[in-house]
């Protein structure tokens, strides 16, 4: 089982080799087999016991052994199933949250779309309304300007006038002999 830590088997090794340690061998049988070279049973000696019999009670704890290690395998099974759900809920939780982060992106790129967009509008309208401002500041200055020169040029001929008025007037002005000489 891939889930099983090596603690685990490490563990369950040692409590087989102790099983088999103290559990007493088994001897080969000694029936004839069909090889070429066929032996003779050996008589036992004398002084060796009969073999014994293997107690119920020494595989008992093989049976425990393999069972505690089906149970331990059914446990981290168990874990490692609860473990997986955890993941996947986790994982499912974090693909939904940076889905999340990839629309409120592109809210953002959208909202940074129009706002580029309108200031560019306002940039244009503010342009528009400057260049109309200055169109009409322009055409003042030039009224203005044409209207000074036409005051000038009217100042220039009410001078000639009065100019000419002087020049009139001092022409019937009696002269300076001739006032002398009414006088006397």
């Amino acid at each position: 089982m891939a889930g099983i830590d090596d603690a685990f088997w490490d563990q369950l090794d040692a409590r087989i080799a102790a099983t088999i340690v103290t559990a007493p061998r088994r001897r080969r049988s000694q029936a004839p087999t069909r090889s070429a070279h066929v032996r003779a049973p050996r008589p036992a000696p004398a002084d060796e016991a009969p073999p014994e019999r293997h107690q119920v009670s020494d595989w008992t704890g093989l049976v425990e052994t393999i069972s505690a290690a089906g149970a331990a395998a059914q446990e981290q099974d168990t874990r490692l199933r609860r473990q997986n759900a955890a993941y996947e809920a986790l994982a499912s939780d974090l693909r939904q949250a940076l889905d999340d982060v990839e629309k409120y992106k592109a809210l953002v790129a959208k909202a940074q779309a129009q706002v580029e967009a309108k200031s560019l509008e306002i940039q244009a309208l503010a342009d528009a309304r400057v260049e109309a401002i200055q169109a009409r500041a322009d055409a003042r200055v030039r009224r203005a300007e044409e209207r000074a020169l036409a005051a000038d040029r009217r100042a220039v001929v009410v001078e000639d006038w009065l100019s000419d008025f002087d020049e009139a007037s001092r022409a019937l002005l009696p002269s300076p002999r001739m006032a002398f000489a009414r006088a006397s």
